[in-house]
């Protein structure tokens, strides 16, 4: 699993992020603030901050070094 920079806050103000290599068009990112969305009976991810925010199944888990929630193992394998 990776995680990737899709926006950011500069100088108070919010600025999509993207990668789209000329050499390689598939490795184009996702930009934006993004969601995680279950429309239709399918999980898609909602991009350039369009998404529902009460619809998003993401939840925060760190938070500036500090964690925000706490899984088992178990509890992850549960969910998989």
């Amino acid at each position: 699993c990776a995680f990737k920079c899709s926006h950011a806050v500069v100088n108070g103000e919010g600025v999509d992020v993207v990668k789209d290599p000329i050499t390689d068009p598939g490795k184009k990112s996702k930009k934006g603030r993004l969601t995680l969305e279950v429309l239709g009976g399918a999980w898609v991810t909602v991009t350039e901050g369009r998404g529902d925010p009460s619809k998003d199944k993401l939840v925060p888990v760190f938070r500036n070094g500090s964690l925000l929630q706490e899984y088992s193992f178990a509890e992850i394998r549960e969910r998989a």
